[in-house]
């Protein structure tokens, strides 16, 4: 047969009137749901590790997944998922639905290939084991990253309790929870980590006030630190107790180092603020050592702080018993019964020493309050102070009267008193007021106004005679024996300057003056 011609045993198909070829047949399409391997590659990417992609064996999409899961993880630890864990577990969870659905649909694309080539798709468990298995390592790992981090936070807060906060160990640990378990996705744990920290702090800066020996903030900073919520340790060995101690002490020693002999308001702040921390201790710190020790240290605060009075430096001294005098000594009573005495006659002391400088306004407060509070305190020596400031008050006046000029003042005896006494008789010829101030032995004193004589006026020249007794006021003083610092002036003249003197009156003695006014 020549070339080309029809094979042995039959006619080219399609030739002659032999039967058609069957037509090819048409690609498969699955439903979405319908692919075995696509629920299988979906589950498997659900885990958010990009498994299903291996379970395909699409190495390229399963490095693609891997990698945004892991720059998901490595961003979500640097934003602080922790912090913000509803849009961080919005984010993850769009991103595992994400790698579902394409997992889903590279699954379909593979069994629909499949079946074109007159295969069937796999339809094994292992898959769906593997993915079950993925979604409880990751449970677990989520669950294993939250328990280190609750494991570093004890460390934290054992380290805390210890009061190793002024060291690196409870900070570091607290700053690691924070750094290094954001994907914990747990905001409570960051939240005691933070608030551990703050606690930290305050307890780390009151240790470092105590070192600088800044006891008031230090004080302040402990009561700031047990207030936190988050503090932990526990005062077991009485150290705050005896920070109070240092701090009274201390505010003792400034006081003093300060003193110059006088009670400043300073001073006194100072003394009684101790005074106030001593009384603390027993009370808020009891059974502690400083407690035991604060009998002691009241006493020798009261001891320090009434120097002046143990040195006879009685109005200082005064000052300084007065500014414990309203305080409570429950704790040491013995301070208290020495109040009671030492009160009283520092004021009597210094009274007498106002008196003897010639401070009559603060010695009379001295009376008012002996007279008072202590009415049976040496009732005869502070009415003898009384006495005295009259006395004191009289002399200043005549010497404010003299300061500008006066005229020599020595009446002689006119006749007899009559009894043992001396008389003393003027009459007032001047059409001025009268007035009459002596001091006379043991401080007797007065001072005696004359009415003006109505019908008198000013003389051009001195009265002749006895014409000056025929009118005026005649004041009449008695005065036991003895030598008087007198003065007699008028209450309204200027020109007048005032009779004063010295005058030693004898007993059984009669004086008879008259006072006139002279103008030019």
């Amino acid at each position: 047969m020549p070339p080309g011609g029809p094979p042995p045993g039959g006619m080219p198909p399609g030739q002659f009137g032999g039967p058609p070829p069957p037509p090819p047949p048409k690609p498969r399409r699955l439903g979405l749901f319908s692919s075995p391997s696509g629920l299988r590659a979906a589950l498997l990417n659900a885990s958010g590790t990009g498994a299903g992609y291996v379970y395909l064996r699409q190495w390229p999409f399963f490095a693609g997944a891997l990698i945004i899961t892991v720059g998901l993880l490595v961003t979500a630890a640097i934003m602080g998922a922790a912090d913000n864990v509803l849009l961080w577990a919005a984010v993850f969870a769009a991103w595992f639905v994400v790698a579902a659905v394409l997992g889903l649909f590279a699954g379909r694309s593979r069994d629909e290939r499949v079946l074109n080539r007159g295969e069937q798709p796999s339809k094994g468990a292992t898959p769906l084991l593997v993915a079950a298995g993925l979604v409880v390592v990751l449970l677990v790992s989520l669950t294993g990253v939250w328990q280190a981090g609750e494991w570093r936070l004890r460390v934290a807060d054992a380290a805390h309790a210890r009061g190793e906060c002024g060291g690196s160990e409870a900070v570091a640990a607290y700053g690691s929870v924070e750094n290094l378990f954001q994907l914990s996705f747990s905001p409570s744990l960051m939240q005691r980590a933070r608030a551990g920290a703050e606690a930290c702090a305050l307890l780390e800066r009151a240790q470092v006030e105590v070192s600088a020996e800044e006891y008031e903030q230090a004080l302040n900073s402990y009561g700031s630190y047990f207030a936190h919520p988050a503090s932990r340790w526990e005062d077991t060995d009485g150290e705050v107790a005896d920070i109070h101690l240092s701090y009274a002490a201390n505010l003792v020693s400034v006081a003093e180092e300060g003193f110059n002999g006088e009670v400043t308001e300073d001073y006194r702040e100072s003394m009684r603020r101790a005074h106030e921390v001593y009384s603390v201790i027993p009370v808020d710190y009891e059974g502690t050592e400083a407690a035991g020790n604060v009998p002691t240290a009241l006493s020798e605060l009261y001891e320090t702080g009434t120097s002046q009075y143990a040195a006879e430096n009685w109005c200082a001294g005064f000052d300084q018993v007065e500014m414990f005098s309203d305080l409570v000594w429950d704790t040491v009573p013995e301070v208290a019964e020495r109040i009671v005495s030492e009160r009283p006659d520092a004021a009597l002391k210094c009274g007498w020493e106002h008196v003897g400088e010639g401070r009559f306004a603060p010695a009379e407060d001295m009376v008012d309050l002996l007279e008072e509070e202590y009415p049976d305190h040496e009732a005869d020596d502070v009415e003898k102070m009384v006495v005295h400031i009259g006395a004191g008050r009289i002399e200043s006046e005549m010497d404010t009267l003299t300061a500008i000029g006066e005229v020599d003042f020595a009446p002689a005896p006119t006749g007899g008193s009559g009894n043992d006494k001396a008389v003393l008789e003027i009459t007032n010829n001047s059409p001025y007021e009268m007035r009459f101030l002596y001091v006379g032995p043991d401080k007797v004193h007065e001072e005696i106004l004359t009415p003006a004589c109505e019908d008198c006026e000013a003389y051009s020249s001195p009265p002749t005679g006895n014409s000056c007794f025929d009118k005026g006021e005649v004041m009449k003083v008695e005065f036991e024996p003895g030598e008087y610092r007198v003065l007699l002036t008028s209450n309204d003249s200027l020109f007048a300057a005032p009779l004063h003197g010295n005058v030693d009156f004898g007993a059984g003695d009669k004086y008879e003056s008259c006072y006139y006014i002279t103008e030019e």
